[in-house]
């Protein structure tokens, strides 16, 4: 027996070979203000890891990994850390690191999926990262610090 959300997320891997679940900070919660959107289905559908964007709204970081999941697939290549994606951002790359720690209620969907449909679960995790204004990544140390802290999990911290 399922939900109507689970039934929306088994539908809509079922149309699209994948789905996303985005996580938006309520307005008066103790939780950090953290954007986040994850992908449901890509181990099923394509043995692919999963998916991860911070720091931006729902339709963005949807949009986002729309484009980098259309673009791995244009480009036959399997989703993995070191990945540089020209098609996602229309003036600069985006990026795919492996991102490890990650408490598993930020994959939960995902992992009820795959638990749901006997699919497998890929301990491999994949973040999307987007650069500054001035083209550097997250991981560098001159990152605009903004650009950082909204792609750094606040669990990560």
């Amino acid at each position: 027996m399922v939900n109507s959300v689970e039934q929306q997320i088994i539908d809509g891997v079922d149309r699209n070979g994948w789905f996303a679940v985005s996580y938006v900070p309520r307005v008066e919660s103790d939780d950090p203000e953290e954007w986040f959107t994850y992908t449901i289905g890509l181990t099923k559908t394509a043995g692919w890891p999963e998916i991860i964007c911070f720091g931006l709204d729902e339709e963005r970081s949807v949009g986002m990994l729309r484009d980098t999941i259309a673009e791995c697939w244009d480009r036959a290549i399997r989703p993995a850390a070191g990945v540089e994606l020209t098609k996602v951002l229309q003036d600069r790359p985006a990026r795919l690191k492996q991102i490890d720690g990650l408490p598993p209620s930020y994959f939960a969907m995902a992992d009820w999926y795959a638990e749901h449909t006997n699919s497998p679960r890929l301990d491999e995790r994949l973040q999307l990262v987007w650069p500054d204004r001035n083209g550097r990544f997250p991981d560098d140390p001159d990152c605009d610090p903004d650009v950082r802290e909204r792609q750094t999990p606040k669990a990560g911290k």
